[in-house]
């Protein structure tokens, strides 16, 4: 009796602790467990209905942190009310005429294509202009490199050292108070995907005595756009002044105008022209006998008026030129009676590549660029007789 006493008791205790242990809810499973397997209900209990499944939807942001743009779900297209994003589009680059980027250009600011009218004899002399009777003929190769390429796109390739080739020929003859200059350029060299016209530049300029050591010079020049673009045409007037400090230290300067025209093929409502100030200055190096020259000089343009400007653009384009600064290093071999040969090297400043409205299609000097001209030049005294001229060392 007492056993089964016994056994009556434990097997009350052991149904008790299975109907508490199926009333506690089971523990929610942490991250990366798996939940607990549904314990099956006790003997003679029934079965509880299954409760609905949970969807697990992803964290929601803190609401002080917005979704970037990116992450945020497009609008479905049937819902009217939702706005049509339109794909972004490049924006147009301003400028027209002068931000679009022809098959054939690459050229920058504004301004007349660098024409130098002095004579390299006459650097080595005391005077701007050449004696009277004295007439000059030579010609000279430019290289021009750049990072720009002529097709003034700024992430191709540059210029490199032979891709361009200008052979300038030019001219002058003196009156004596009065000297008259003349040169041209031609385009010998180019890159073959290119094809601009041959004649690139030309030039006429004056240049009157005004006293010893000073002179008054005029210079017109003109030439082709490139790209076909149309025509370019400038002009300059500056004041000149010389004066030695030694028999081997000369100081030379400049200070006047420039203005240029450009003159696009298709027509435009404004027209498009630029004013520069021009200021220059030279020191000269000299052997005491003639016979080697050096020059060092800087040549500094403000913009003081252009038109049309960002205020009142044409719709082709407009010009926002900057403030340019060149530098050039030359040296001449005189030695020779009538012969002259020069080295130069120039570093032009010219606008910005990353903003084309800076620039114009000029390929001689209308954009960041260097040149590189070696040349040579002869001379004839037409006012004396070869058996009477005085020779050139002895003239200073």
């Amino acid at each position: 009796m007492r056993l089964a006493a016994a056994l009556g008791v434990i097997l009350g205790i052991g149904l008790s602790l299975d109907l508490a242990r199926a009333q506690v809810p089971p523990r929610p499973a942490g991250p990366g467990e798996q939940p607990p397997p549904a314990q099956p209900p006790p003997s003679g209990q029934p079965s509880a209905p299954a409760a609905p499944s949970e969807q697990q939807l992803p964290p929601q942001p803190p609401p002080s942190v917005q979704t970037a743009p990116s992450e945020q779900p497009p609008p479905a297209p049937s819902d009217p009310a939702a706005p049509i994003e339109q794909a972004a589009l490049p924006p147009e680059p301003p400028g027209g005429l002068l931000a679009i980027e022809p098959q054939v250009e690459a050229s920058p600011i504004a301004a007349s294509a660098s024409f130098d009218s002095s004579s390299v004899r006459a650097l080595s002399t005391n005077s701007l202009l050449l004696p009277a009777g004295g007439l000059e003929i030579g010609g000279e190769m430019t290289l021009v490199t750049s990072e720009l390429s002529l097709g003034r796109d700024p992430d191709g390739e540059g210029l490199a050292f032979t891709d361009v080739g200008l052979l300038s020929l030019n001219g002058r003859y003196s009156f004596g108070p009065v000297e008259l200059a003349a040169a041209m350029a031609l385009l010998v060299k180019q890159p073959d995907t290119t094809d601009e016209l041959v004649p690139q530049n030309g030039s006429l300029a004056g240049r009157v005595a005004l006293g010893d050591g000073q002179a008054l010079t005029l210079r017109l020049a003109g030439g082709p756009l490139l790209g076909d673009l149309g025509l370019w045409e400038g002009g300059e007037l500056l004041l000149q002044a010389k004066r030695a400090a030694h028999s081997t230290l000369v100081f030379q300067g400049a200070l006047g105008g420039a203005f240029t025209h450009l003159d696009f093929a298709e027509e435009t409502e404004q027209p498009f022209w630029l004013g520069e100030v021009v200021v220059n200055a030279e020191t000269i190096l000299r052997t005491p006998v003639r016979a080697f020259t050096l020059w060092l000089g800087v040549d500094l343009r403000f913009p003081v008026l252009h038109n049309p400007d960002n205020h009142d653009p044409d719709p082709t384009g407009f010009l926002a030129p900057t403030t340019r600064l060149n530098v050039y290093v030359g040296t001449a071999y005189s030695y020779v009676e009538d012969w002259d040969l020069y080295l130069r090297v120039a570093v032009l400043d010219r606008g910005d590549k990353a903003e084309p409205w800076t620039m114009v299609p000029i390929l001689d000097g209308g954009f960041d660029q260097q040149q590189f001209s070696l040349g040579v030049m002869h001379r004839w005294d037409l006012a004396e007789k070869k058996e009477e001229r005085r020779p050139w060392m002895s003239r200073r």
